[in-house]
Order: C-alpha cells, then sequence, then structure tokens
C-alpha cells in the first residue's frame, strides 16, 4: 500500500494545530536571556500609570527599541500569522505591559471584532519578559471561545468573575504566547512581589491604511 501523503495534504505544525483547536499556542524559549534583557530596558525607568501599571508606548527614544520591533519579524509569530491570516497582515499594535503587585486583574474579553465570516483577522503575541506563573497574575485563556459565534456575556467580563473552562498560562521568561483575536482571554490580579512585564503585540490581517494602526482600540464589545 502506497502510504506516502498526497502533495495536496499539508502538515500542520503543532503549533498551527493548537492554533486551530484551542484557540492559542505557547512556545517557549523563544527569546534568549539578552534579548529578554534588552526588551526589559523600557521598563527601568517607566513611570507607574493608572491602574498600578507600567505602560511602553512605543516610540523612537524607547530604550532598545530596534530590540522590539524586530519582534515583529519573529519566525515563530510569522509562521503563526500566515497560518491564520491571508496575506497582506501588518502590525496592528505594540506595546509594553506591567501590573505591578496588587493590580492587573481584568475581566474577560477578546481583542477584536467578530468579522462577518468568522475568520481569524487578529493575532495577538505575549512575549513574556518575567515567568508567567499563577501567583503574579499570568493570563487566563478561555480554550476553543474563538469558535464560539456568541458575544461573552456581560457577567463573564467583570474583573472577579471566573469561567469554568479557563486556563492560567504557566511558563518561564523568553516564551511567547499567541492567540486568536476571537479568543476570551485577561490579565490576572498580581498576588507576587515582584513584576510581570510582557511586550503585547498584535497582527491584523491588511494594510496599515486599512483602519488605525492601534487595532486593540477595536476591541469586541462585550454583552
Amino acid at each position: 500500500m502506497n502510504r506516502r501523503l498526497h502533495q495536496s495534504a499539508p502538515l500542520i505544525s503543532p503549533v498551527n494545530q493548537a492554533l486551530d483547536r484551542y484557540g492559542y499556542a505557547i512556545v517557549p524559549g523563544v527569546l534568549d536571556e539578552r534579548w529578554v534583557e534588552r526588551l526589559r530596558r523600557a521598563f527601568d525607568q517607566a513611570p507607574v500609570q493608572s491602574g498600578g501599571t507600567q505602560h511602553i508606548e512605543l516610540t523612537d527614544e524607547t530604550p532598545e527599541v530596534e530590540s522590539w520591533r524586530a519582534l515583529e519579524h519573529h519566525p515563530v509569530l510569522k509562521a503563526a500569522a500566515e497560518h491564520l491570516l491571508s496575506q497582506p497582515y501588518c502590525l496592528g499594535g505594540l506595546h509594553g505591559r506591567n501590573p505591578l503587585p496588587g493590580f492587573g486583574q481584568q475581566g474577560l474579553h477578546s481583542d477584536c471584532l467578530r468579522g462577518p465570516a468568522n475568520d481569524c483577522i487578529l493575532i495577538t503575541a505575549i512575549w513574556m519578559l518575567d515567568d508567567f506563573t499563577p501567583e503574579n497574575g499570568a493570563t487566563r485563556v478561555v480554550p476553543g471561545s474563538h469558535r464560539i459565534a456568541r458575544p461573552l456575556a456581560r457577567d463573564f467580563s467583570q474583573p472577579l468573575a471566573r469561567h469554568r473552562d479557563e486556563t492560567i498560562i504557566v511558563e518561564q521568561a523568553g516564551s511567547v504566547l499567541m492567540f486568536n483575536g476571537y479568543l476570551w482571554h485577561s490579565g490576572r490580579r498580581n498576588d507576587s512581589n515582584s513584576p510581570r512585564r510582557a511586550v503585547q503585540m498584535g497582527l491584523r490581517r491588511g494594510t496599515p491604511a486599512d483602519s488605525p494602526a492601534n487595532f486593540f482600540a477595536y476591541r469586541e464589545t462585550l454583552a
């Protein structure tokens, strides 16, 4: 019997399989220690803003700015974007976030409006600059929620609400969490004595002229 795969049936990587089935994928160790250290420098002098969180808005003056911009072209992210998004696609947002101890709790939400065809229009990447642990408020996700067409119920959008299917992402610094923009997710309260620094990035379908640069302004309205 001929057991060769038919040429028209492409092999799907485990990362792409996870993105399709669960709506998210975690790839450990994609950034080496030096890259992580360069990205952390932007947080060293950043002020603490409302809500007890440091936010890094990228400018030409941001320390090690080229290390931030290089993330857009990381092969792991590009492979995931090419799987989920049809060409062309472009940067849809890039910033840093560090919820300090006692802060960071969010309600579940998705990062984009659902398109009429329900196909993916945004992939979000969270590059971990510190270990993500249950104690420091690591991101939570609801696996498979990217396939749910109805809006998230308002009860679940409240910061203290819990979803029975939610999963906490636990992984070491230098890893990346990537997920479909429709996936229900949120940050959690940092109950440790340490920072939880991360770079948050979106790649969206289309060109820069299609919508404002910060696509996260178009978050799904929670019903």
